[in-house]
């Protein structure tokens, strides 16, 4: 049988708004086939006799097959070929019966550029009663396809002499200098998406860098093979995936719980790793926004949101992590002209200059220079506090 090729849709493409949608006869035969492959022979699906003498009346479809038909929505036709699944996130209000035919709609609802991740909502609808009978959320990120290569395989563990310190986030504006800034200092194994297109922007820096993208659930096992057996003194956080545009009520579901689970779970789970990867002692430094509790931003509701998690998150793990010898802190910058605010005009880089009482932005020095001090000596005692970058702004 010829298979159907797949739709191919590269990250310049990808926008939110973007829809696809397909139809399907959903027959009897479906059904069994997929009760064989799943194993799932429940009689509520299998069983005629036995679902008529249920509230439904007659049997339904398996949800999990509805599920393999938002697979099918976002591995064919929206992303497409490029794509590979990460998360999913379901509900059926309305049960499907068979055999009949449904159409399958799919909408980008989040599409991050600059983490290659986003999210779409397919929606599965009965077509003669137009009767949506699932709802379905797929979190996406994008592969590509590689030339195999020893400058994309994994790093080697190198052993400088110096103490080790891990940088999530190492390839964003301000993990790269960050990064280039504490090498001097520490040995520092920079966690990126993209170790190539990091170790361009790095240039001669002899920093060690590995594929690790904590939106994948086994990042752990990324790090473990690039740490070895080498002790961590120190564990900045300095990845987010992105700041979506919106207002919470605006915003799809899975977007608001993206930037809040990163900012609890995945910072627990950092916590947890180091706490395993430590020897006597170590520091973790978060970086967090004023634009979290401090000064939240409505147009960038989630982001605040997530932020403003994250430091409640290192509060509550300040007492734990000190049982283990190990400091946890925030620092939160303020307003600075890079990332993602680069887009900002003149006239509003000028105005946020203007409420600075010290004259002038936060800059990634001062960033820099306050995680220094926290994972010295005389930062020792200094766990469980919130560090605004504000320059004297109220």
């Amino acid at each position: 049988m010829d298979r159907a090729e797949a739709r191919v849709l590269d990250a310049s493409e990808i926008a939110v708004g973007l829809k696809a949608s397909f139809e399907r006869q959903v027959t009897g035969e479906d059904v069994e086939n997929f009760a064989t492959l799943s194993g799932d022979h429940n009689p509520l699906h299998t069983d005629e006799s036995y679902a008529g003498q249920t509230n439904y009346g007659r049997r339904i479809v398996h949800g999990a097959f509805q599920i393999g038909l938002a697979s099918t929505m976002v591995g064919m036709h929206l992303p497409g070929r490029n794509v590979v699944v990460g998360s999913m996130r379901s509900r059926f209000p309305t049960p499907l019966f068979f055999p009949s035919n449904v159409i399958v709609q799919g909408e980008i609802t989040t599409w991050l550029p600059q983490a290659g991740n986003g999210t779409v909502r397919v929606r599965v609808i009965e077509s003669s009663q137009s009767i949506l009978t699932a709802e379905i959320h797929v979190g996406f990120s994008l592969h590509e396809n590689r030339q195999k290569s020893v400058s994309t395989g994994p790093s080697v563990a190198k052993d400088t002499g110096l103490p080790v310190v891990v940088l999530t986030g190492a390839g964003s504006s301000i993990g790269l200098h960050l990064l280039q800034r504490l090498s001097s200092s520490y040995h520092v194994l920079g966690l990126v998406r993209s170790r190539s297109r990091t170790a361009e922007l790095l240039g001669e820096n002899s920093a060690e860098l590995v594929e690790c993208d904590l939106m994948n659930e086994d990042w752990e096992s990324a790090a473990d093979a690039a740490l070895g057996d080498r002790p961590v003194c120190g564990l900045i956080h300095a990845a987010w995936p992105g700041a979506p545009q919106g207002g919470l009520l605006g915003l799809d579901a899975e977007t608001v719980s993206r930037q809040v689970e990163f900012g609890t779970l995945t910072t627990i789970r950092l916590a947890r790793w180091l706490v395993r990867h430590t020897r006597d002692s170590g520091r973790m430094v978060v970086l967090g926004t004023t634009a979290a509790t401090i000064k939240p931003a409505l147009n960038l509701a989630a982001y605040s949101l997530g932020k403003a998690a994250m430091e409640q998150t290192v509060r509550l793990l300040a007492p734990e992590l000190a049982g283990k010898g190990i400091s946890i802190n925030a620092v939160l910058p303020s307003f600075m002209p890079q990332g993602m605010n680069n887009a900002k005009t003149r006239h509003a880089v000028l105005t946020e200059t203007a409420k600075v009482p010290l004259g002038r932005l936060c800059t990634p020095a001062d960033i820099a220079g306050s995680i220094e001090y926290l994972l010295s000596e005389s930062g020792a005692f200094m766990t469980g506090q919130i560090l605004p970058l504000t320059g004297g702004q109220l």
